[in-house]
């Protein structure tokens, strides 16, 4: 059976002409293929800007023919072709055999441009499905009865479109060569080209960024069933809503009129929030901006203001000076069980809020994972849904903490994280520069992209980059540059699309590396890319990481990584 664009069944559902005439041509060999409403722009050289093929016929050694149907009582006066309606009586002008010609050209012009191989004939006929020809007509001079087919030639289509290829080859005086089937295949192909094209990232980050609006809408829910719990901790892998979640809660104090401290621990979060947010009851701080705040003395070294703060607050801070009745801490992980002792002692006195956000799986700031919260909070709950991530980027988060499946269960897909392997500095930069351009070219701007090292700038293979394909790099977000800095200090934001880079192999089994491969991609939103820096040899694979680990390829396989190609 012959090979149909489009295919499928009941391509004509009504009992039409072209039906008709579907049906018998479904009946030809296999070796030919078949377009149904093969529709097209005009060139140039037309007079119609566009037109439509009822049927385009191509064989390999016959070549081409552009078929107009028409069907019901056809008659010709006067210069013009009538096609009578069935129903009404009423007739109408058609023109068969110049819509079949205008096809024909428009086929004929774009193979002599684009095809490579030899130039099949092309040629044109008209069928009447409704009629038989009678052998005394006298036809118009644009039309001879080889290229007329009626209803006679439905029960043996070939031979009907025979008499026309033969006409044609002899009218152009036809001598071209049959064409062999890798010819074949590329006519078609270009007759009918087969492309896929991937929604862009910039698109998938805008219906991202709706998408997760409405999930974390949904997560506020766990703020209204805490009602008027003093104290809760709210526990969530990365991209759950815990910092929106964190903030909503401060805004619902604040709207009732009271005072609130709003304590996280990145420098970058916290200009983000304060930026954002501007309400005069909530005061953002982190440890070190908290400690200028209440600590007497010239300002520490950020090496040493967190412990002198501590211990501060511990042993010479009096209680009845505490200015915040009400505490929301986000990234509680970070906190140190000391600090957060002492600070919920100091709300308890005031009969004030305490609530902390947090994720014990983010522990990257201090050797181990706090005790305090899971120890000394009576309500704790647990958020499970990814508000932030593409499906696919949440997979691929679980597998590096196993995470239960419920984690990923954002509803919008988008395309697999991609990994890399490289050995040099100027490999990396390469690799950077191609993301850059890449992201780039999907519609992102450079604010809306980041480059995360899992060690800090100074160590990065990365340190001596200033630009990548013609955009600044910055320490910190800002418009019009990407943002290059470590997975530390970034953790708490996100980006559309992220590159996580330095990450050795040889240390990917390490409990460090893992927790901060977690964050570092838990900040891409739509997009991520990780650069493993290639320093274990392929053959020892298998007694550094668990089965079934043992070479790169299942590496990728195991964290549902793509490399890149």
């Amino acid at each position: 059976m012959a090979r149909w664009y489009p295919d499928g069944p009941d391509i004509y559902r009504d009992s039409g002409g072209e039906a008709r005439v579907y049906e018998a041509l479904r009946r030809l060999p296999d070796d030919y293929v078949i377009f149904h409403s093969f529709r097209w722009l005009g060139n140039e050289g037309q007079q119609r800007s566009e037109g439509e093929a009822d049927f385009i016929i191509l064989h390999p050694e016959k070549g081409i023919l552009s078929v107009e149907v028409k069907a019901g009582a056809i008659s010709y006066e006067c210069g013009r072709w009538l096609q009578q309606n069935r129903l009404t009586g009423e007739e109408r002008p058609i023109d068969p055999l110049g819509q079949a010609a205008e096809s024909q050209y428009r086929l004929y012009w774009e193979l002599r441009r684009h095809f490579r191989g030899p130039c099949p004939m092309v040629g044109r006929a008209a069928w009447f499905p409704s009629i038989l020809l009678p052998p005394d007509v006298h036809l118009p001079l644009e039309a001879v009865p080889d290229i007329l087919l009626t209803q006679a030639d439905l029960d043996d289509p070939e031979a009907g479109l025979a008499r026309a290829y033969d006409y044609w080859r002899w009218q152009l005086d036809w001598h071209g060569q049959p064409l062999d089937e890798e010819q074949y295949r590329a006519l078609v192909r270009l007759l009918m080209p087969s492309f896929r094209l991937t929604e862009t990232i910039a698109s998938s980050a805008c219906e991202n960024e709706k998408q997760c609006l409405r999930l974390t809408r949904q997560q506020s829910a766990v703020l209204h069933f805490l009602g008027e719990a003093p104290d809760a901790a709210i526990h969530g892998p990365a991209g759950t809503g815990k910092t929106v979640l964190a903030l909503g809660k401060a805004r619902m104090l604040a709207e009732e009129g009271q005072v609130v401290l709003f304590l996280c621990y990145n420098e970058l979060l916290l200009a983000r929030l304060r930026a954002e947010d501007s309400d005069p009851l909530i005061s953002f701080h982190n440890v070190r901006t908290l400690a200028e705040e209440l600590m007497p003395g010239p300002p520490l070294p950020i090496d040493r203001v967190v412990p002198a703060f501590e211990a501060f607050l511990t042993d010479e801070f009096p209680d009845d000076h505490w200015p915040y009745p009400n505490i929301v801490i986000d990234e509680g992980q970070d906190l140190s069980d000391g600090l957060l002792a002492r600070l919920h002692g100091l709300v308890r006195a005031l009969d004030g809020v305490f609530y902390i956000f947090y994720d014990r799986n983010q522990y990257i700031m201090q050797p181990r994972r706090p005790q305090w919260i899971e120890t000394h909070m009576d309500c704790r709950l647990v958020l499970y849904k990814n508000c932030r991530n593409t499906r696919e980027i949440a997979a691929s988060i679980g597998r590096l903490t196993g995470l239960r499946g419920e984690y990923a269960c954002n509803p919008l897909r988008g395309r697999p994280p991609q990994a890399l392997f490289y050995r040099t500095a100027d490999e990396l930069r390469a690799a950077a520069e191609r993301f850059v351009a890449a992201m780039r070219a999907e519609g992102l701007r450079p604010e809306d992209m980041a480059i995360l090292t899992v060690h800090s700038r100074p160590h990065s293979d990365l340190r001596d980059t200033a630009i990548l394909a013609g955009i600044p790099l910055a320490p910190e977000p800002r418009p019009g540059a990407v943002c290059f800095t470590s997975v530390r200090k970034f953790k708490g934001l996100e980006a559309a699309a992220i590159l996580l880079i330095d990450a050795e192999t040889s240390a990917l089994a390490q409990p460090l590396m893992k927790r901060l491969l977690y964050v570092g991609s838990s900040r891409a939103k739509t997009h991520l890319q990780i650069a493993f820096r290639d320093d274990l040899p392929e053959n020892r694979y298998g007694e550094t990481f668990p089965a079934p680990i043992r070479d790169k390829a299942s590496l990728l396989s195991a964290l549902g990584m793509e490399a890149m190609p």
